[in-house]
């Protein structure tokens, strides 16, 4: 039998049209939906951050940039920011030695929800927080990270804990901690 031919080639004809149409509509959906002209930040504010698990916290828009908000000896605080709309923040902060919970109920009210193993990192779908090893000051006291995604409609706490692992191991490195 001839694929053309049969009791309905008309309806194979049809449906052939149909999914053509159908896909040539897809492009012009896509390009309704805003998109990101920047290019993603490999560091906030000098220390480096994983691009792909930020990038799931930023928005689409124009320009994006870091802004210091806090430097001084206790805490370094920075702003990623989107068309000048604050969305993720990072922070290093010293303390005295104290669990990692103990540390975010510090900077949030939110519950945070996941934790490591080991305790050194607490996490949730828009926050993270981390213990740095290995770094003490000369007051003795451990440097402690976070990363708040408190400006993005963004939920993922797969993503988070890989932000603040990696975020954590980059302050590890950094000369902050040597």
């Amino acid at each position: 039998m001839n694929v053309t031919s049969g009791p309905f080639p008309g309806r194979r004809i049809g449906a052939a049209v149909a999914v053509f149409v159908l896909l040539l509509t897809l492009p012009s959906c896509s390009e309704d939906e805003p998109e990101r002209e920047y290019s993603l930040p490999r560091t906030a504010c000098g220390t480096t951050v994983d691009a792909e698990a930020l990038a799931k916290f930023l928005p689409p828009g124009k320009k994006v940039s870091t802004e210091v908000t806090v430097a001084s000896a206790k805490a370094t605080r920075c702003a990623v920011s989107v068309d000048g709309k604050r969305v993720v923040y990072t922070a290093q902060e010293w303390w005295n030695d104290m669990s990692v919970l103990e540390f975010a109920k510090g900077l949030t009210l939110d519950k945070v929800g996941h934790q490591t193993e080991d305790g050194r990192f607490a996490y949730s779908g828009t926050q993270a927080f981390g213990k740095a090893e290995g770094c003490r000051n000369s007051r003795g006291q451990i440097l402690y990270t976070a990363v708040l995604a408190t400006g993005s409609e963004h939920s993922d706490a797969a993503a988070m804990k890989q932000l603040i692992t990696e975020y954590t191991k980059a302050v590890q490195r950094s000369d902050v901690c040597h």
